[in-house]
């Protein structure tokens, strides 16, 4: 069973995302930061990690760095409200966390399925 650690500050994206995962028979934890997330993947082992940019507000230094080293080898989806695909936060965090897919909200649920998909395959 995969289980999938989301990180998100806003609530309603975060309660969103997780039902969305758990209907389509995935194991979730949820977590309103980075840090509260670190203390949940502890014990949860997740195999995948969606984490809002946002609540990145340190971009790949602390606590995502951390988070990175805490959980090295473990994919990570990227949910983002407006940021380029060049942009220096999310090369920084290409070269923390790969795989790694970013979906631009607003995203359906269809497009949230098919990247956890595509990204437990690796």
């Amino acid at each position: 069973m995969n289980r999938i650690l989301v990180i998100d500050d806003d609530i309603q994206v975060r309660e969103s995302v997780s039902l969305s995962l758990e209907t389509a028979g995935y194991t979730v934890m949820a977590a309103g930061t980075c840090e509260e997330g670190l203390q949940n993947h502890e014990n949860f082992q997740a195999s995948l990690i969606i984490m809002d940019v946002v609540a990145m507000e340190d971009g790949v230094g602390e606590p995502t760095g951390r988070v990175a080293h805490q959980s090295p080898g473990i994919p990570m989806i990227t949910l983002t409200g407006n940021i380029s695909k060049s942009g220096g936060t999310l090369k920084g965090l290409h070269q923390i966390f790969l795989p790694i897919c970013t979906l631009q909200k607003p995203f359906t649920v269809d497009e949230l399925l098919q990247a956890v998909q595509r990204v437990l395959v690796h």
